[in-house]
Parts: structure tokens; C-alpha cells; sequence
């Protein structure tokens, strides 16, 4: 369920997934096609069933199907064989909700996540659909959000004798979500894959094939009670990888400033966020280049980066700090947690002209859940999830640190160029440690969420430098512990 945008008013969502028959291109009925041993149509329902909706499947013609997830209801295409613009209409038509998610079955990676943005923003506009946007700008009407309302025009379309699926924009008012709102939530696109022909499916099954090889051996016991059962799988583990970090200013030889655990990707937005928040990179003085190390004197040349500062490294303040840290503690071997939190002014105090609705905070971080997809392919990493108060997802990262999480969240606002993080709600995937809350500060975020439970001195710390701690967000509870004037009910 979605709220309206009209105040009280509740949109219901359901899904449909086209199945369409046969298919000149791959040479064979696409609903019978099977992707690394699973059907490729039970993707795409497994995967509209995971964003919240009933599932409704439009096939060419009655008969038999693979196995489906949850039994969803088969309808048959009112013009099997003339296009997919009839499905979109049938597909309408046999819904019973206000929204209905249409996508085509042919997507084997369809995220979730980004379906039910695209009902998101349908439920606070007027529009009658919203579609995805690829990075072009070109709008995908078979990854879309449809109001029902929208059958009239289409079936009338139809009747017309349009067959064209891209036909919707010429007959409804649509809004296409460009890639850079959902992008965030699927960094390598992969909603926006399809299978048209053998070679596509020989490419995907190759890379499945690719991933399968990272896998280890595991064994999963069950406690139930009639017993413990045990079985044999396979499973992938969360990457964990060190990464020296190397900074210098012009005219200086760069030198070692920190050692941690990472997962591997996001180096150059880890190294970036990390000086940034340590007080040891002004981005205000111009941008900081970033270079992994020289393959002819390192085994291992991408556990180090290099950042060319555009100002003086402050060479005494890295001798001061002897920060060595590790993935679980953002703060080992600091002479002085004092010296850490003085360097943070407090944040201006006062209730700010936007400030976000409580509802809205307390599902936060079900929406970084939601995005997450390292974690759910692995669940041994933590995640930091940068909002705006508008509910726009501006950054995620994932590590096997939490602290890492963050600094690479907020390096990649700075590497865009966007410094102003007075807008902005930071979520976290753990607790909240006295780390967390500093780095917060610093880059002057004023609103932190966190799934568990925050420490004395981060509740202490988050009061003194005037942060919003909420904590302990989960099954629609969350506790706020400072500056509760940020939040309303």
C-alpha cells in the first residue's frame, strides 16, 4: 500500500507481469525459457511479488506454465499476438487496485527496490504513469507504474489500431523516473536487462557462472522441533580486503595517514570521505585526484590509493592522530577522542524550515534494507544510506565497516561535488558509536537514524555538537535521544 498524495488517501498497488508467447528473436516461447536453472518468468513474478503486490501474469494463451512463485492469477491476453500495448490494457483491465506495476517478463534482475520507487512517486503526483528512465533519458513503458484510469485511453488507442508500446506516451500524461533517483538503489542498472535473443541468455548464464565460482562451501543447521537438520550449500561471503590510504599536498611526498579493512569498490570514495571527515581535505579549496597504486612496485596495487590534496597535508595533525583504524572501530589508536569532537563545530540549533515527517524516519531503514544488495546476496556487511527530508535516496554504500560505510557514503557527495549536507539524513544499518556520530558531525549532517541502539557517549556527543539521534528503528518504533526538534509527528 502507497499513500496518496491527496492527505488521508490510500493507493492499493498490484503487479503484472506480461508473459507474452513466442518470440522471433530468441527462436522460442519465452515463458518456458530457463535462466541458470531457473524459469526466467519466475523471476520476474518472484520479483513483483517481493515489491508488495498480488501478481497477475497476462499470457498469449491458456495452458500450462512453469512452477510460479505464490500461485499467482494467470489472465489471458484479450489480442494474444498483437503487441505488447494490448497486455499493458488487459493487464489493466483485470486489476482490481488503484496502481498496477507492469512489467515485462523477460527482465531476469528486476530490483524490488525499484518497482515500488516507481509507486512511490506515483502516489504524490497526478500523473497517470510513471516509467523508468535509463541513463539517456528514454523511458521504458514495460518498467512502469499505471494508474488504472490509464485503460480508457490506451484501450481506445488500441481499438485505433496502435500496437506500439512506446504509444503510452503519446496518449497518457507519463512521468519517467530518471536513472539518477533510483540508480542508488541498482548501481549496475540490471532492472533494465532483457533477453531478446539466445546470445543475451548464453552472456547472463556465463556471468551467473562467473559468481557461482566465488561461492563456498557451507553447512546450515536447523533447529526445529523435531530436531536439527543439517544440509550441505554453498554460499558467498561478504569481501574484506585492507586498503592503505596515501595523502599529500602539492609539492609534498604523499604519506601513509590510515590502514582499514574494507570491501573492496569504493576506494576512492572510502579515501575521499575518510580525509574529509578526519578535518584533513577542504574540498572548498578545489577537488582531490585519486590513483590506486603502481602495479610495477605493488603485488597488490588496488589495496592502495593516493590523494593529491589541493592544499598542505596537515602533517603534524596525521602524526598527532597515529590513525591506524580497523573495520569494527573508526577511532583505534586516536591520542584523544576529546581532540576528535572539538574539531566539530555544533550544528546551528533551532527547528530547520524542512524537517521530516516521524513516519517517514521510522521506515527508513526498511527502504536501506530494501537497497541493499550485498547484504542480501551475503549478509555480513553494514550499510550507510544518505536521504534527503524530500525521501530521495542521494548515496548508499555498503562495508564490513560501519564506519567505512559512512565515509564512503558521504565521499561520494563530495566527489559530485555536493557539500552542503544541511539537507540530509543519514541511515545506519547497526548501532551507533561515538565514531559515527563525530563523522556525522563533521560533515555536518543533522539527523542520524540507526537500527540499533546508540552508546552513552554518542547520545553525549550527539548533544553536545546539536545532531538528531534516532535509534533503535525497527517494527515502526524508534527512539529519538537528542535535538527531537528536527523530527515531527
Amino acid at each position: 500500500m502507497e499513500r496518496g498524495g491527496e492527505p488521508g488517501r490510500t493507493l492499493s498497488v498490484s503487479g503484472a507481469v506480461l508473459a507474452g508467447g513466442r518470440s522471433r528473436r530468441m527462436g522460442r516461447d519465452k515463458r518456458f525459457l530457463d535462466v541458470a536453472g531457473q524459469p526466467l518468468l519466475a523471476l520476474a513474478v518472484d520479483a513483483v511479488a517481493a515489491a508488495g503486490s498480488s501478481v497477475t501474469v497476462v499470457v498469449a494463451e491458456a495452458g500450462p506454465l512453469p512452477p510460479l512463485p505464490g500461485n499467482p492469477r494467470v489472465v489471458v491476453d484479450e489480442a494474444p499476438g498483437e503487441g505488447p500495448l494490448g497486455g499493458i490494457v488487459t493487464a489493466l483491465a483485470a486489476a482490481d487496485t488503484d496502481v498496477v506495476v507492469v512489467v515485462a517478463g523477460d527482465h531476469p534482475r528486476l530490483a524490488p527496490v525499484v518497482l515500488r520507487r516507481l509507486t512511490m512517486r506515483l502516489a504524490v503526483t497526478d500523473v497517470d504513469a510513471v516509467v523508468l528512465g535509463d541513463a539517456a533519458g528514454r523511458g521504458h513503458p514495460l518498467l512502469g507504474a499505471y494508474r488504472r484510469r490509464a485503460e480508457g485511453p490506451l484501450r481506445a488507442a488500441f481499438d485505433a489500431g496502435e500496437r506500439r508500446a512506446h504509444a503510452v506516451f503519446d496518449h497518457l500524461d507519463i512521468e519517467v523516473l530518471p536513472a539518477a533517483t533510483w540508480g542508488e538503489y541498482d548501481r549496475t542498472a540490471a532492472t533494465l536487462l532483457d533477453l531478446d535473443t539466445p546470445a543475451d541468455v548464453r552472456d547472463l548464464e556465463a556471468e551467473v557462472a562467473r559468481a557461482a565460482a566465488d561461492l563456498v562451501p557451507v553447512r546450515r543447521f536447523h533447529h526445529a522441533a523435531d530436531g536439527v537438520s543439517v544440509r550441505d550449500d554453498r554460499d558467498r561471503l561478504a569481501p574484506e580486503e585492507p586498503l592503505l590510504i596515501r595523502a599529500g599536498g602539492p609539492e609534498q611526498d604523499p604519506v601513509d595517514v590510515m590502514t582499514t579493512m574494507r570491501s573492496p569498490g569504493d576506494e576512492h570514495d572510502l579515501a575521499l570521505g575518510w580525509l574529509f571527515t578526519e578535518g584533513l581535505y577542504d574540498p572548498r579549496q578545489g577537488p582531490a585526484t585519486v590513483r590506486i597504486g603502481d602495479p610495477r612496485q605493488l603485488s597488490r596495487p588496488e589495496d592502495t590509493v593516493t590523494v593529491t590534496l589541493p592544499h598542505p597535508l596537515a602533517l603534524e595533525s596525521v602524526a598527532y592522530r597515529h590513525a591506524v583504524a580497523t573495520a569494527s572501530c573508526g577511532v583505534c589508536g586516536r591520542a584523544s577522542i576529546d581532540e576528535l569532537a572539538a574539531r566539530c563545530d555544533p550544528l546551528p540549533s533551532g527547528v530547520p524550515a524542512r524537517t521530516p515527517p516521524m513516519a517517514w524516519v521510522l521506515a527508513l531503514p526498511d527502504l536501506l534494507g530494501d537497497a541493499q544488495s550485498l547484504f542480501a546476496e551475503t549478509g555480513g556487511v553494514h550499510a550507510t544510506g544518505l536521504y534527503d527530508t524530500s525521501g530521495r535516496l542521494l548515496a548508499l554504500r555498503e562495508d564490513v565497516g560501519r564506519h567505512n560505510a559512512l565515509d564512503a557514503a558521504i565521499g561520494a557527495r563530495v566527489r559530485a561535488g555536493d557539500l552542503d549536507f544541511s539537507d540530509t539524513v543519514a541511515v545506519l544499518s547497526g548501532r551507533i558509536g561515538f565514531e559515527l556520530v563525530a563523522k556525522a558531525a563533521a560533515a555536518g549532517i543533522p539527523v542520524v537514524v540507526a537500527v540499533g541502539a546508540p552508546t552513552d557517549l554518542a547520545v553525549r556527543t550527539a548533544d553536545r555538537l546539536g545532531l538528531t539521534l534516532v535509534g533503535f528503528v525497527r517494527d515502526g518504533r524508534g527512539n529519538v535521544y537528542s535535538h527531537p526538534g528536527r523530527v515531527h509527528v
